[in-house]
């Protein structure tokens, strides 16, 4: 990176989630919130329910997640000030356990921990 270029910083946290899925509601809310706080980046829900926000939520899966025509959920997804958006995590159709390790993993992550000094 060059000298005087602005450091990269995160932006935003982006949940695609459906209401009656057990894996994003109230699992993935709740961790997202969290994750979301300690990265200092709103939260953007996008549920593929509704008509507002299922087109969003395509295009996010499609361009950076686990696509399929009938993609899992949740998918989480973190953008970045340069624009770059990195998948972070897609829920499991095994059980909610392991989508709430995959969280618990997420969260203890030295990703994370990397990421939160990103530009600091």
């Amino acid at each position: 990176m060059p000298p005087n270029a602005p450091a990269r910083r995160p932006r935003r946290l982006s949940i695609v989630l459906a209401q009656w899925c057990p894996h994003c509601v109230p699992l993935s809310v709740r961790y997202g919130r969290r994750l979301a706080q300690r990265l200092g980046v709103p939260l953007r829900v996008l549920d593929i329910d509704r008509r507002g926000q299922v087109r969003a939520a395509d295009r996010l899966v499609k361009a950076h997640g686990d696509a399929s025509p009938d993609y899992l959920i949740p998918q989480v997804f973190l953008e970045w000030s340069d624009g770059a958006v990195d998948h972070l995590l897609t829920g499991f159709s095994e059980s909610v356990r392991s989508t709430t390790r995959a969280w618990d993993d997420l969260l203890a992550s030295n990703w994370l921990r990397s990421a939160r000094g990103s530009g600091r």
